[in-house]
């Protein structure tokens, strides 16, 4: 326990400082009757708020300097998430053919793949082979280029879909096996809340998988993420193999199925997702100060703060009713 002290003492109460600043419930029911995206880009700048996925870069960048050693592996696995987003914006526009000019304000400011040189690069690839190809081994290359000679082996073309589906495991599967190397007090922490990512990321999978890609159950459990709180192999199998219309019930041991009951789509689904994440992410922050989960569950408040943002953004953009700004918001923080 002294070692755990010391190596967090700093850490956390500097992110109890910043889970003081997040916004509550309250400030951002306010926010929502902002009628369109001027006003309410001034009230968010008032409040210090710039662009909300950058904030949880910044975020995670912070909780990086704060750690060494093994947390620190699984701070910046986190990280890695961010890293796929860029890496598939850059296979779409690829695809799509699109100019660096249309891309480059797209893509996010984390790893190489972000805003500069190595991302134009990859842009500039005669196809989306030659695009893998130009990828560093970690932590995307090396496992799309089996995806590719596995394509070639079939005598077809790779697929940009199947490639985001890969480097979407790779991400989360960064995070698992770097939270198997925390020792066990740290691995007990960081368990409660990366688990609940990894199983909340599977979900949605599956049911993109299947309702939007069509693809069988062993392609189902072959992109699957391996890893996880609740969703063990035998659910994992059950989310390939049986009707989703089941899911609910399939999955009643777990605080998943009132969630797949409630949502009816993909989105629906994210957002009721969010919801267990926050709640997991509260329960680490009442849990001992001085282990990882308190500073991950920070990290899944600022991701779920960013997702409240976009829906403010969102229904100030559309002028959307205030009913439907809250309908889609979480608020975890509710004071």
């Amino acid at each position: 326990m002294a070692s755990a002290l010391r190596r967090y003492a700093y850490a956390q109460a500097r992110v109890r400082a910043r889970i003081s600043r997040l916004l509550t419930r309250q400030q951002l029911e306010t926010l929502a009757v902002y009628p369109d995206t001027e006003s309410l880009a001034r009230e968010l700048a008032a409040a210090g708020i710039d662009e909300p996925v950058q904030g949880v870069l910044d975020a995670i960048v912070r909780i990086e300097a704060m750690v060494s050693g093994p947390p620190r592996d699984v701070v910046r696995a986190y990280r890695a998430r961010f890293e796929c987003e860029n890496l598939c914006v850059l296979l779409r526009a690829r695809e799509a053919g699109l100019a660096w000019a249309d891309v480059e304000p797209l893509l996010l400011r984390v790893g190489r793949l972000g805003p500069g040189r190595a991302a134009a690069e990859l842009l500039e690839a005669a196809s989306l082979a030659d695009a893998v190809a130009r990828l560093d081994p970690a932590p995307f290359g090396d496992a799309l280029r089996r995806q590719i000679r596995a394509a070639g082996a079939q005598s077809r073309a790779p697929e940009r879909f199947r490639l985001e589906l890969v480097a979407e495991r790779e991400a989360y599967e960064s995070i698992w096996r770097a939270v198997a190397a925390l020792d066990p007090a740290d691995r007990r922490s960081a368990i409660g809340v990366a688990g609940v990512e990894l199983d909340a990321a599977n979900l949605v999978r599956a049911l993109r998988m299947r309702r939007t890609y069509g693809l069988g159950p062993e392609e189902v459990l072959a992109y699957a993420i391996h890893g996880g709180l609740h969703l063990d192999a035998r659910l994992r199998a059950v989310l390939a193999h049986e009707p989703i219309e089941s899911w609910p019930s399939q999955l009643a041991s777990t605080p998943y199925a009132a969630a797949l009951s409630a949502a009816d789509a993909t989105p629906s689904l994210e957002h009721e997702l969010r919801r267990i994440r926050a709640r997991a992410a509260l329960r680490a922050l009442r849990g001992s100060p001085f282990r990882l989960g308190l500073l991950l569950g920070y990290l899944t408040l600022v991701e779920v703060q960013a997702a409240d943002l976009r829906r403010l953004v969102e229904g100030a953009r559309l002028r959307r009713p205030e009913a439907w700004v809250r309908a889609g918001m979480v608020a975890a923080r509710e004071r």
